[in-house]
């Protein structure tokens, strides 16, 4: 084989695996799979992963989500977001305890974002100045269905 054939397949071979890995080129599952990761949405009844693009949550049917990150709520076996504590189970792993997200010892009162320094003037989520202290001794609590 010359050299050119060789430097010609070499590159195809790389142009190929940069569209493959970029995410140009992939399946329609693979797809949405990645928008759901990328876009961190649960939804707000049930915490299940949803997309921007669905009109409702494919599991329970809420037209309503929130933002991963801002959910208060992580269940103690698989650390997911969780948007309402009294979702029966996670819907990673089927888990049935909650507890307050974050390992922070304080927490703001108005938004709960965790808060690890009471030197800091304000909540860096909301600017409240007040905070109340996370209840650590009993830190998850089992959901009712």
């Amino acid at each position: 084989m010359s050299s050119d054939a060789y430097a010609i397949r070499h590159l195809a071979k790389a142009i190929a695996n940069e569209l493959a890995n970029g995410g140009y080129i992939a399946t329609y599952p693979e797809i949405r799979a990645l928008d759901r990761a990328e876009g961190n949405l649960l939804c707000k009844k049930c915490s299940y992963p949803v997309s921007i693009q669905d009109a409702a949550c494919p599991k329970c049917g809420t037209r309503q989500a929130i933002d991963g990150d801002g959910a208060f709520w992580k269940c103690v076996d698989c650390n997911m977001p969780i948007s309402d504590p009294s979702t029966p189970k996670c819907p990673k792993c089927s888990g049935e305890k909650v507890r307050k997200a974050g390992p922070e010892p304080y927490e703001c009162i108005k938004c709960g974002h965790g808060i690890s320094d009471l030197e800091m003037p304000a909540c860096p989520a909301c600017g409240e100045t007040r905070v109340v202290k996370r209840n650590h001794g009993h830190p998850s609590r089992t959901v009712v269905s």
